[in-house]
């Protein structure tokens, strides 16, 4: 068994890395901030899941109770480096959820809730540090990391839940399609990792890392698409050549940049364009920012947002 965990350990390793590089890659193509948002989440995840991987080492070869060095290696050190990095990455996941359900930014009714959730875990976490230094109470401190963990996992629950039952009401049919299809992956892979806790050992602890591995392995494949299938155009073709017209015309864009901002809406990246242009990097980040600085933009978002926008009202002014 110890050698099967190694061996899904170091494929865990593995499938994260390249979905997080796969991730920035998006990013790279899709520079919305949404999709900015979401790369930050799956490379907290993997970086919370890897720090997990080396403290359940740890414990289960190493340390003991009766450890105190590497005790306060495990607990103390890595919980207080792990909890803030798995804060960060719920809150990346809320705002996943709500730009998804069309609701754009988080409300302040779960902000500020969630702020008091974070002061409940550092001032458990506190506690169980200071007990633990003073009268050497480590059952106290090893009962708020598993605290933190089901509240970490019931706040994805809730999360999901909330998206899934939201992503009903968004406009676009296939954006609430992929809303939908999210909040039941994460809803699912959550439920699966909870239900882990009652599975005996060491059984339970290979269900959670064929289920990181699969999750990891699931966002690989169908990130890219998925991403492109959200933001493509939401209007015909001839719309959107309509408002890119209009676009050039208002901003006095060239010939060249205007071939630009048309494969920007495609969705190509930098090195696709000097490929099809036949034109060096430089000259592509060159078009680029003049196509920004003309606009006024700072991003390909809201250079894709601008474009849909004109291609809307001049889509609304000849229905008129």
């Amino acid at each position: 068994m110890d050698h099967v965990v190694i061996f899904i350990n170091i494929l865990i390793l593995t499938v994260g890395f390249s979905v997080v590089y796969q991730g920035f890659h998006v990013y790279r193509t899709f520079r919305f901030p949404a999709v900015r948002v979401f790369v930050l989440y799956i490379g907290l995840y993997n970086l919370v899941m890897l720090l997990t991987l080396i403290a359940q080492y740890l414990m289960r070869n190493v340390a003991s109770l009766a450890d105190d060095g590497m005790f306060v290696i495990v607990a103390v050190a890595m919980g207080s480096v792990a909890f803030p990095l798995a804060a960060l990455e719920t809150w990346f996941y809320a705002s996943t959820t709500w730009h998804l359900a069309g609701d754009g930014c988080v409300p302040r009714w779960f902000t500020y809730s969630y702020l008091l959730i974070c002061a409940v875990w550092l001032i458990g976490f506190a506690t169980g540090s200071y007990r633990f230094f003073a009268i050497g109470d480590k059952r106290f401190l090893l009962g708020v990391h598993a605290a933190i963990n089901i509240s970490l996992t019931a706040l994805f629950l809730l999360l999901s839940l909330l998206l899934i039952i939201r992503a009903r009401h968004v406009p676009a049919e296939r954006q609430k399609r992929i809303a939908l299809v999210f909040g039941v992956f994460v809803l699912t892979y959550n439920c699966i990792d909870a239900s882990s806790v009652v599975v005996p050992a060491p059984w339970g602890i290979l269900v959670v890392l064929l289920s990181s591995v699969a999750y990891d392995a699931i966002i690989l494949l169908n990130m890219s698409r998925y991403v492109r299938t959200y933001y493509g155009p939401m209007i015909g073709d001839g719309e959107l050549h309509l408002g890119l017209d209009r676009l050039c015309e208002q901003f006095h864009f060239s010939t060249r940049e205007r071939d630009i901002v048309e494969m920007i809406l495609k969705g190509k990246s930098n090195k696709e364009i000097e490929q099809e242009l036949f034109i060096s990097p430089h000259t592509v980040k060159n078009h680029i920012y003049h196509i920004f600085q003309k606009a006024g933009l700072n991003s390909r978002g809201q250079l894709v947002s601008l474009v849909l926008q004109n291609s809307a009202n001049g889509a609304v002014r000849s229905e008129s």
